[in-house]
């Protein structure tokens, strides 16, 4: 009799579920000029942390290559003058210094940095790539619970809320029209959004910010969840994406802002 207790006890409380696993946490060593990251991954939400281990600044950019494309067709058409190609799909992913979770589906993927150096080549002319694949998952993880979300536009990011002191997890979706990317500087004291500005037109010397978090590159249709750990100061918001009618970055059509959290 007493041995059936524990059993009948079953029927009278609700089983509690499991939590949802969290998605891997993935670091992404930027070098000069090459990546350190896996070459497979598992389908489903990853959380992708974006190290710089160089002297120059670094995104990691991730393109989802369409079947039957290689990174080394995606080095030979981004060599090329006009827009990027068709098949290659910009999902955006870290900024150095901040967390990104994707959604990865099976697939062929490259790593790439398309920062400019002083000369104004693009790190990956100087080899900064690396492909990896994606396989098939029985058990994705989920993406994470975004307390905000923003959405990326030709020319500005609109945030659901104000952003505040403290850790945020946002969802970032690039609206229709051209890709964007969100580069957060905190700016040094003193120092403002015109004098980050004159840094990156000729990127000699330190800057006067550092990277703090942001989301790179990403096209239309697209969701990065950036987790950001924002503490009190200046800070300037930037997409230095240039643009597809004239080449001029999308800072210098308005898209930067400048934001003062206590």
């Amino acid at each position: 009799m007493f041995g059936l207790r524990p059993a009948l006890a079953l029927l009278w409380f609700p089983l509690v579920a499991a939590p949802a696993p969290a998605p891997p946490v993935v670091t992404i060593g930027f070098h000069d000029f090459s990546f350190d990251a896996p070459a497979t991954l598992p389908a489903g939400a990853v959380t992708f942390k974006g190290v710089n281990l160089g002297k120059n600044p670094h995104h990691g950019m991730l393109i989802k290559l369409a079947a039957g494309k290689s990174a080394t067709d995606l080095v030979a058409a981004l060599a090329k003058p006009g827009p990027p190609p068709t098949w290659a799909t910009m999902l955006g992913g870290p900024q150095e210094g901040s967390e990104v979770t994707l959604n990865l589906a099976a697939g062929n993927y490259v790593w790439i940095c398309m920062v400019p150096g002083p000369d104004g080549a693009p790190h990956i002319a100087k080899g900064m790539m690396k492909p990896f694949t994606v396989t098939p998952s029985k058990a994705p993880a989920p993406l994470p619970t975004a307390d905000l979300t923003a959405s990326m536009a030709d020319y500005t990011w609109t945030f659901s809320k104000p952003l505040t002191t403290g850790r945020h997890v946002v969802k970032f979706t690039t609206a229709p029209g051209q890709p964007h990317e969100l580069v957060i500087w905190k700016l040094a004291p003193g120092k403002t959004v015109k004098d980050l500005a004159a840094w990156a037109e000729k990127l000699n010397g330190p800057p006067p910010a550092q990277v703090v978090g942001g989301v790179a590159p990403a096209q239309a249709g697209i969701d990065n969840y950036a987790t950001l750990n924002l503490t009190a100061g200046s800070y300037a918001l930037i997409c230095f994406l240039p643009d597809a009618k004239d080449g001029k970055e999308h800072m210098k059509h308005g898209m930067v802002q400048e934001l003062t959290l206590k």
